[in-house]
């Protein structure tokens, strides 16, 4: 189970990244509109996956 929490935490992240650069790139493309919402709210997303995988890893079933 650890090595699979892993994987979706490093996954995540990865998602985080290039959420980020997207954003990035929208910006200097076409400067700031709506597209710019899109990969914001996809790294918010992942970001609340990822506070959600770590508190799992504190817990008993999870180690």
């Amino acid at each position: 189970m650890k090595l699979v929490l892993m994987l979706l935490l490093a996954l995540a992240m990865f998602v985080l990244f290039f959420c980020g650069y997207y954003a990035g790139v929208i910006k200097e493309k076409y400067g700031k509109n709506w597209l710019q919402a899109v990969p914001i709210t996809v790294a918010i997303l992942m970001f609340n996956v990822i506070w959600a995988l770590t508190e799992l890893a504190k817990t008993d079933r999870w180690q």
